[in-house]
């Protein structure tokens, strides 16, 4: 589940990402549905939390447990303080930060995958 589970938020934050940047280029506001986008992604950045914190209590995981929970972390608040940060820009330098908080989200998600210590999390 976890592989699939971070495969699938990091798609959907490259996705988000990407009708930012073209939001961004057009020149136009973001929709409210990047809103709602945006809340979608940080519901299933906290279950893939949940999910890796259980494995880390459970004592399922990697050499790298400080790293681990430092990615936990940042899944968490990427996007909030993204979204916090230009709450009051809905222009062209809002949705590209917005996208950037995306771009980090899907680079925290794949490292938080690699240091879990799954079986072929690394291929």
């Amino acid at each position: 589940m976890t592989r699939s589970l971070s495969l699938t938020i990091i798609l959907y934050a490259l996705g988000v990402a990407l009708i930012c940047v073209v939001v961004a280029l057009a020149g136009r506001p973001r929709p409210p549905a990047v809103t709602v986008a945006l809340v979608i992604a940080e519901v299933a950045a906290a279950g893939q939390a949940l999910v890796d914190g259980a494995r880390l209590v459970g004592g399922r995981h990697g050499p790298e447990v400080a790293a681990n929970v430092g990615y936990l972390v940042t899944s968490l608040i990427v996007l909030p303080v993204a979204v916090a940060a230009v709450r009051l820009d809905p222009g062209r330098w809002g949705s590209v930060a917005v996208a950037i908080g995306c771009l980090l989200l899907s680079v925290v998600s794949i490292r938080l995958h690699q240091t879990i210590g799954v079986p072929g999390a690394h291929a």
